[in-house]
Order: C-alpha cells, then structure tokens, then sequence
C-alpha cells in the first residue's frame, strides 16, 4: 500500500491545522443539532426508519409520496396501549351476537355520529348486500359493532397478517423474500402472497392463530372464508403489537401507510396515520369488462375455490388525536374501483362515518 506524505511549510500546515479545526466545529455543531431534532421526533412523531441492508426490499426514498408524508403521531402515547390487546380481545370475545348496531364499552360515542354510521350501513346494506364491522376505541376500551359475528371472507386483508406474522417468525426472511413481502402488502400481490406461504407455510400466522385466540383454521387458507370481522380484529392487535413492541425491527410498518386500494388510506390518509390491507374481490375475471353496479350471475366464481365472493373489504389501526382505533370492514360489494378508480368506492362514507364516531367518544 502506497503511503502519500503531505509535505508543507510551517506556515502551510498552521494554515491547515486552523481549517481544520473550524471544519470540525463545524460538524460537531451539525450533529448536535441532528440529536436535537431526533430526540424531538422520538417524543412527537412516528418514527418510520427501515433498515433493510441485505435484502431486495425497495428503499423508502423510492417509494410513493403516500409513504414519506404519512402524517406524525406520538410514539410514545402509541405504545402505551400495548398492553392492553389482551384486554381489548377479551372485549371482543364478551359481544354477543348482533344483527343490528350495537355500541359496547363504558364510553359512548355522540347520538349524531351514530345515527351517521348507521345512515352509512343502511345505504350499504340496499338490495341485500351484507356488511359487517367492528371497531375498538384504545383509549376508552369501547366501540361499535355491526354483524360482528357474521362469516365473511377475508380477501386480501389477511396478507397484513400473514407478512407481519412472517417477520415475527424470521426477520431474516426478508433477505430472500423482502420484495414479495413488499409486493403483497403496497400491492396485494397473489403472486407474491402465494409464494411466500408456499415457501414459509402456515406456522408464523397458526402462532398468532394461538396468542390472539383465534381458531387455528384461520391459518390453513391462503384466504380464510368462514372467520369474522371480530376474529380479524383480534388478529389487528397482534399486528398493533408487532408495529409499536420493538418486534417491527426493520421498519416494515411503513409500507402498511399506503396500501392499494384501502377505503380508510384514500379518505384519511391526509389527516391521519394510517396503517391498513383492504380486500376485494371483483366478480369477474380480469379479461371481462367489469360493470361495478351489476349484480354477479348466480353461483359465479372466478375460477379460484377458495376465494370466490364479492367483496369490498377494508382492515387496520387509524390514529386521530382522540387516540388510535382498529376496525374491521367487510362487505360483499364487488370491487368498484377495479381498474381505473373512476367508480366511487362504497365505502367511504362508512369510513368517514367511523372516523367521526370514534372522536366523539367521550
């Protein structure tokens, strides 16, 4: 190795030692003011900073704008609900079966904000479509529920629990399958849902099945069809934890700020974190022109045995300055904005209507 010698007259080098020190201050000044401004972010804001060294994952930097102007929220008060998932399953697992609107907990939300949301369902529910939902208040352990109970395929909503559920098992999966994780939560991907669980098999998703209490089938289908809104929600508190434990060591969470076509990102995403998996099914296959208003042919499927209803469904945790809150949406719409967004999805006003009850309990 060629060693370089700097030779310079003692004028010269006072010159340099001089420039040297004030670049030095320079810097020192810069990182203290660095520290600064990331211990004021750690007590005010999500703090999204993924590592992915090694993987084939794409960098934050590279994705959509959605992502790196997601909304602020306080770490801290997030975590603070941690311990409380247990409780709030045991909460679910105390409702009765309901066919109507049913508010639980000790605090109530406004009469106005429950006559919308019920506005919203009945809209909703016009020529027989099926809906039903949940949603917890963590702050004040309460909520509403509406045919809670009712079985419901999950379409794609699962794949947010079976990719966090995956990095739980072996963060190391994301060294060899980091893009399809990707691709299966921002995109929904089947491809890559489906070659993950071909690879990794049921046993990370059947080990939250066991914490969270919810039925072990729930794990053996790549789309589980016969579990409910409340099963799905217990499922979202295994996810909260995940997110605000430490457990999330790569960041991962940040892609779950916007996902393709989640009702709740496209209504509040401007207002409020967001970390949510919308579901759809469609009706039709892909090469048929889609009308988002006719009603399906009797007893069709797209072809796929396992996965075969229509469905407009939306899942995650929302964070509003009453607190965050995790819900459930599950309907038997087709996919409205199938293709081109030009339709209206059925569901934001229902998502609105949420947003707006969930603040009003006091």
């Amino acid at each position: 190795m060629r060693e370089i010698i700097w030779k310079c007259s003692r004028k010269g080098y006072d010159k340099v030692m001089r420039w040297s020190g004030i670049l030095w201050m320079i810097i020192a000044l810069l990182i203290s003011a660095d520290a600064l401004a990331q211990e004021h972010l750690e007590g005010e804001e999500m703090d999204f900073d993924a590592s992915f060294s090694g993987s084939d994952l794409p960098s934050l930097e590279s994705e959509s704008a959605g992502i790196l102007a997601a909304p602020s929220y306080d770490m801290a008060a997030a975590k603070a609900y941690i311990d409380d998932m247990p409780q709030i399953r045991a909460l679910i697992d105390s409702l009765q079966d309901d066919d109507g609107l049913t508010v639980f907990g000790s605090f109530l939300p406004s009469g106005e904000s429950l006559e919308q949301l019920r506005l919203e369902i009945d809209n909703l529910c016009a020529d027989n479509h099926k809906v039903s939902l949940i949603m917890v208040d963590l702050k004040s352990q309460s909520g509403v529920s509406f045919c809670s109970g009712m079985p419901m395929c999950t379409q794609s909503t699962v794949k947010a629990i079976y990719v966090a559920s995956l990095l739980a098992y072996d963060p190391d999966c994301l060294v060899e399958s980091g893009q399809d994780m990707h691709d299966a939560i921002v995109y929904s991907d089947n491809d890559a849902y489906e070659t993950l669980r071909a690879s990794y098999g049921m046993e990370p998703i059947r080990r939250w099945c066991v914490e969270t209490g919810v039925n072990e089938g729930f794990a053996e289908l790549y789309y589980p069809r016969s579990f409910t809104a409340r099963d799905m929600l217990k499922m979202w508190t295994r996810l909260y934890t995940f997110f605000h434990s430490g457990e999330d060591t790569t960041g991962f969470g940040a892609y779950y700020t916007d996902t393709l076509a989640s009702a709740t990102k496209e209504v509040l995403q401007n207002r409020y974190l967001v970390q949510t998996k919308a579901g759809w099914e469609c009706g039709l296959d892909e090469d048929e022109d889609y009308d988002p208003y006719a009603v399906p042919p009797a007893g069709f499927t797209d072809g796929d045995p396992t996965n075969d209803e229509c469905a407009i469904n939306d899942t995650g945790i929302v964070y509003t300055e009453n607190g965050p809150y995790l819900f459930v949406i599950y309907t038997d719409y087709p996919f409205g904005i199938y293709r081109d967004y030009m339709t209206p999805n059925p569901l934001y006003g229902l998502v609105e209507a949420l947003c707006e009850l969930q603040k009003s309990i006091k």
